[in-house]
């Protein structure tokens, strides 16, 4: 008879084996249906299965709250209309904000600070004296509130824009001098940078393709953006092309003033520093200082004069 731990052995093994193909059998089963799944999804369904497969708040609600904004927009003039247009391209369209979008939220935010001034001026558990103010700074707070954060989205991308523009500049002067034309210095830039500036610039590249001429698309990118730096920059090229200049050089020009203004308005800046500081010195550091260093002499002086006057 054979030796039975080379029977249980020759089993293990058999099952090992066994095992082993068992597996890879299923892998392959489970790739092939991945395949088939992976082909199913890949096919072009139709408009109406697309949108079936969407979430309900996206078929459904997202559209009608959309329409219903789109129509309270509506109604406000048509030039108060094409106003907040040019602010929300300058302030790079926040929360992917529309005009009709945002005249909607001006006058629920109006509504809100004429209930909000309401009810606080009706309201038993606030004092007479304080209502009025109080319901005045509501009101004025949600009429100028919407107003208030464009602009300072506004002035924050043009901050950014201003901050950025030198150093793209220099990258489209070494791309230039390298042999590559305007438009690849363009692309390159957009490939290697981020920010406002470089969004701007791929609108522009992507204007030009759909057959925008170059100098319109400059022109218009300049008028959208409102930044002083960025249109002088516009002009000189529009200049430079006109007259047949190097575009480098007319780059390297434009960086460099670019840079001398900066440096004038940060000694500007520090020239002023002095004087916005009088105030908080003046009110609020020299009283502190004084109080501690004159404070004990005279409470030692009004001891010895309390004493004096005893004897």
């Amino acid at each position: 008879m054979a030796d039975p731990i080379v029977i249980l052995i020759v089993s293990l093994v058999f099952a090992m084996v066994l095992l082993i193909v068992m597996a890879w059998l299923a892998d392959e089963r489970r790739l092939r249906v991945q395949e088939r799944v992976d082909r199913l999804q890949q096919r072009p369904r139709s408009p109406l299965a697309e949108e079936l497969a969407l979430p309900f708040n996206q078929r459904v609600i997202k559209p009608l709250v959309g329409r219903f904004i789109n129509a309270i927009g509506a109604m406000a003039p048509a030039e108060a209309i094409e106003h907040a247009r040019q602010e929300l391209e300058k302030a790079g369209h926040p929360m992917g904000l529309n005009a009709q979008s945002f005249m909607t939220m001006r006058v629920f935010s109006v509504i809100l600070g004429l209930g909000g001034a309401f009810w606080i001026f009706t309201n038993p558990l606030i004092s007479a004296q304080h209502r009025l103010p109080l319901a005045a700074l509501v009101m004025v707070v949600g009429v100028l509130s919407p107003h208030y954060i464009l602009q300072k989205s506004i002035q924050g991308r043009h901050n950014q824009i201003r901050k950025a523009l030198p150093d793209v500049i220099d990258l489209l002067v070494v791309s230039v001098e390298a042999g590559a034309g305007l438009d690849g210095a363009l692309a390159e830039v957009v490939q290697r940078k981020e920010g406002p500036l470089v969004d701007e610039f791929s609108r522009l590249l992507g204007e030009v393709r759909v057959g925008k001429t170059r100098r319109r698309a400059w022109q218009d990118m300049a008028d959208r953006v409102a930044e002083e730096n960025l249109s002088a920059l516009v002009a000189s090229l529009a200049q430079a092309e006109q007259l047949g200049v190097s575009i480098a050089k007319a780059l390297r020009t434009q960086s460099d003033s670019l840079r001398t203004r900066r440096s004038l308005q940060i000694k500007e800046i520090a020239a002023a520093l002095p004087i916005k500081m009088l105030f908080p010195l003046i009110f609020f550091i020299f009283p502190s200082l004084f109080v501690i260093l004159l404070g004990p002499g005279l409470l030692s002086m009004t001891g010895l004069m309390t004493t004096l006057g005893g004897e």
